[in-house]
Parts: structure tokens; C-alpha cells; sequence
């Protein structure tokens, strides 16, 4: 079951940036807002760090389209009838302080498994190779992620930006990798049991997100958190020697 049963929090990264040179959002917790664009999709606003700065590379102008091929050609069109906007954000002077991401995922049961072998963009390499589970695919393209997005734009006079793994690529992004060594009843079903145990291998533990077996829909920091919690106050003490 190790590599099994890994989760991408179903989720898109999409990004605004202000048009005023001198904005500055950064200031304040990296994450203060939240809300639900619908009973599936959860949102968060992020604030960047200096070291986001590289993360302007991957921005591309916005295009809704389901179908990816099309989709690709719209946000390759749009360099051609928007070049202002498409190419202003590979130039801008403090892009991480005028950006805002949102973070949009969803509790979709989607799953990836993840094996060790030789792969063709290592130059083969070993390395960790995917191939999707249950439930299908994770989306690429997630229409709540760009409705937001445009209305955070238009409100904060912003040009709303996707990420080109997403709109050209066709590939889904995520901020929050889980699973792949998961809490199950038998070992069959995990790789750990309720108390954190790998299955066969006694005070052996897994703590952290690799734990956590399904989509959570939302940041998942709080959950892990809490599990570690839920660990430690479980977790047998060692009684003091008196020798």
C-alpha cells in the first residue's frame, strides 16, 4: 500500500496581480481569508513571500475552456490579442507584492499512486513515477477557480492570471500532496493503523500529511496538526528509570 491512495487536494491555483506598481498585500498572515464558492469548492486567499518572486513564470492570461487542446490554443491567442496584459507580469517590478492567490480545492475522490522506476523525462533514471487511481483524473481546469479570481480582479483592478502547467499543459497543480502512506484498518487497506503504526513493523510511525486518506477539501494544516496532537497524547510514555 506504500505510494497508494495519494492525494492532491483536487485543487487550482489561480492568481491575481495588481495593475498599480506600488500595491503592496503582503502585509499580514499569510492566510486571512476563506470562504465556500459553492457546497464543493473551498477558497483561500494567500499573501507571497520575497521567495515566490520565480512563481511569475509560470503565470498565463486567463481562459475558460473546458477542453484542454482548446484551451491551450485560447491562452497562446491571447499573447497575440492581449500582449499588454499577457506579457506585463513577466516584467513586473514587485510581482509577490502585488499578487494575490487563491487557492481553490475541492473533496473530489480523486487518487494517484506512486511507484518507484525508470521514467522518460529523468533520462530513465530511477525516480517516482504516477499513474491515476480511483475516481479519475484531478481536474486541470476548474471554472469556480477563474470565477473568483476575475471577481477579485475586477474589484481590486487586477489582471487575473492561471498557471501554465494548468491552461497549456493540461496538468493539475497542488499545493497540498497527501496520502501515499495512509491510515487504514488492516494493512490491506493503509500502510499505518489508528495509532500511526506501519502495519508489520512495530515503532515504526508515520505523523504528517502522508497519514491523512481522503481529500479534506481545505488547507489541510489544522488536520494535520491535529493528528499529530491526537498521536502524541496516545503515544505510550517511557517510564524514568531510578538506577
Amino acid at each position: 500500500m506504500l505510494g497508494n491512495r495519494v492525494r492532491t487536494n483536487s485543487e487550482a491555483l489561480v492568481g491575481i496581480m495588481a495593475r498599480d506598481p506600488d500595491v503592496d498585500v503582503t502585509k499580514g498572515a499569510s492566510i486571512s481569508t476563506h470562504f465556500y464558492a459553492d457546497e464543493k469548492t473551498h477558497l483561500t486567499q494567500n499573501r507571497l513571500p520575497p521567495s515566490y518572486g520565480m512563481m511569475k513564470l509560470y503565470m498565463v492570461p486567463m481562459v475558460d475552456d473546458p477542453q484542454p487542446l482548446r484551451r491551450a490554443l485560447r491562452t497562446l491567442l491571447a499573447y497575440i490579442t492581449q500582449p499588454v496584459d499577457a506579457l506585463r507580469v513577466y516584467f513586473a517590478r514587485n510581482w509577490y507584492k502585488r499578487t494575490t492567490y487563491l487557492t481553490v480545492m475541492q473533496a473530489a475522490d480523486n487518487e494517484l499512486r506512486f511507484r518507484y522506476g525508470r521514467t522518460l523525462f529523468r533520462g530513465f533514471r530511477h525516480g517516482l513515477k504516477s499513474t491515476l487511481g480511483k475516481g479519475g483524473r484531478t481536474p486541470s481546469f476548474l471554472p469556480q477557480a477563474n470565477a473568483a479570481a476575475r471577481a477579485v480582479a475586477e474589484v481590486s483592478g487586477g489582471i487575473p492570471q492561471n498557471m501554465v502547467v494548468e491552461s497549456i499543459g493540461n496538468m493539475s497543480v497542488t499545493a497540498h500532496i497527501l496520502g501515499g502512506a495512509v491510515m487504514g484498518a488492516n494493512a490491506t487497506e493503509g500502510v499505518i493503523n489508528i495509532n500511526h503504526e506501519v502495519f508489520g513493523c512495530p515503532g515504526l510511525y508515520v505523523v504528517d500529511g502522508a497519514a491523512i486518506p481522503a481529500n479534506v477539501g481545505v488547507n489541510p494544516s489544522l488536520t494535520i496538526t491535529a493528528l499529530a496532537e491526537r498521536f502524541s497524547a496516545r503515544f505510550p510514555r517511557k517510564e524514568k528509570s531510578h538506577d
